[in-house]
């Protein structure tokens, strides 16, 4: 095994590591911290920079590679103000060599590979410095579509931007992983690896409706066309048997104009915020006063657990899109 092909596995084992930790944290939690992120930057930036030495990658590349690490860590740190020059410390110095390094791989490296032969490019027949400037083009690019969805709330979690960003950092193309073992070997067109997941993400996600009908119905949760409606989102627990973790509960009493006063409802939808673990009692408390013995709860399904879930297709099959293509 060569040293490329040791890296590639090396890229997936911090593949496994980094998304199992905050899948966990986010499944558990509902959140993942900053420093989750930070700290699984410095191996995947020591992996990138390998890369580049091992492939003896000119300086235009060095330089792409330090655009690249520019541009994703917008989703931690805010770019150094050009008006504060005089109060940055430390940390926006260090941001803004490394924007201003970047600048020049882009630039610089544009006057050397834009104007490249398509057809070679898209067969990997292309010179090496070549096809990695436009690899690592291809990253920049990707990284701002993740950015930009973040920004306009199309990714709607923090957390799933900066996953799926640092992901485009760690495998910017296929060429730096291994061959997915049951992708079809004349697949000319392939997705970046990181939009791949988030397509092999969606696709697991989508499971789960299903799941949770089966689930509602083996339990015996469904008895009329009301609950059948909570039961492709939602579960029914007992109430002595909620609060375990957060969640939101989905059973409330609201006022009523009949006699009672109260009505016994379940939302549809769950608050756009999760309830803390003071205000998740109080309201379990109102429905025990009220003798509800069961309610309808919704938990929280992080995608990053499912871009974990995403890592063995990914690695076995590799592009659905490139494989329907080649198919039709």
């Amino acid at each position: 095994m060569d040293a490329i092909s040791v890296l590639a596995w090396l890229r997936v084992s911090v593949l496994v590591c980094c998304l199992g930790i905050a899948a966990r944290s986010d499944y558990d939690s509902l959140a993942v911290r900053d420093r989750h992120w930070m700290t699984w930057s410095v191996p995947i930036a020591i992996l990138l920079v390998c890369e580049m030495v091992i492939l003896e990658a000119g300086a235009a590349n060095f330089y792409m590679a330090a655009a690249l690490l520019s541009l994703s860590s917008l989703a931690m740190f805010d770019a150094p103000d050009p008006r504060e020059i005089p109060r940055w410390d430390q940390s926006q110095i260090a941001l803004a060599g490394l924007y201003l390094i970047g600048i020049v791989g882009l630039f610089g490296g544009a006057v050397q590979h834009a104007s490249p032969d398509f057809i070679l490019l898209v067969l990997g027949e292309e010179s090496p410095e070549t096809m990695l400037w436009w690899t690592m083009l291809g990253g920049l690019l990707t990284v701002l579509v993740y950015l930009s969805a973040w920004r306009l709330g199309l990714i709607q979690g923090g957390a799933d931007a900066k996953a799926l960003i640092l992901l485009t950092v760690l495998m910017p193309s296929w060429a730096f992983l291994p061959d997915p073992i049951l992708a079809p070997e004349d697949t000319l067109f392939k997705l970046p690896p990181s939009m791949v997941m988030f397509l092999w993400a969606s696709a697991v996600f989508l499971l789960a409706p299903p799941i949770l009908i089966f689930q509602n119905a083996m339990r015996g949760n469904i008895e009329s066309r009301s609950d059948l409606k909570m039961a492709w989102h939602a579960i029914k627990r007992p109430v002595e048997e909620i609060g375990e973790r957060p969640v939101w509960l989905l059973t409330e009493i609201t006022p009523s104009d009949d006699e009672a006063g109260l009505h016994i409802v379940n939302r549809f939808l769950p608050a756009s915020t999760t309830p803390t673990v003071e205000e998740l009692a109080q309201r379990l408390e109102e429905l025990r006063s009220h003798g509800v013995e069961s309610a309808w709860i919704a938990t929280k399904h992080p995608f990053i657990v499912y871009l974990f879930f995403a890592i063995a297709p990914l690695l076995l099959f590799g592009d659905p899109m490139g494989i329907v293509a080649a198919m039709a």
